[in-house]
C-alpha cells in the first residue's frame, strides 16, 4: 500500500506525502513508514487511547517526493 501510494503520488505530481496519525507504540508501523522513506516531523501528545496502556502519542510522518 505504501509503495503504491508513493508511486501514484509521484505520477500525479505531488510534492510530498504526509500521514497524520501513526500510533507511537505501533513500532512495526513506524518502522515500515521509515523504511519507505518517511520521517517523524511531529508528535501529537496523548492522541490515542491504547486499550492496555492508556493514552499514547501519535506521530505525523512526512516524505518529500519532488525537489522544489
Amino acid at each position: 500500500m505504501c509503495e503504491h501510494s508513493l508511486k501514484e503520488a509521484r505520477a500525479l505530481g505531488f510534492k510530498a506525502m504526509q500521514y497524520n496519525f501513526v500510533v507511537s507504540t505501533n513500532q512495526a508501523a513506524v518502522n515500515l513508514w521509515k523504511k519507505c522513506g518517511f520521517n517523524i516531523v511531529g508528535r501529537l501528545p496523548n492522541a490515542f487511547k491504547h486499550k492496555e496502556i492508556g493514552f499514547v502519542d501519535a506521530y505525523i510522518m512526512y516524505q518529500q517526493l519532488l525537489d522544489y
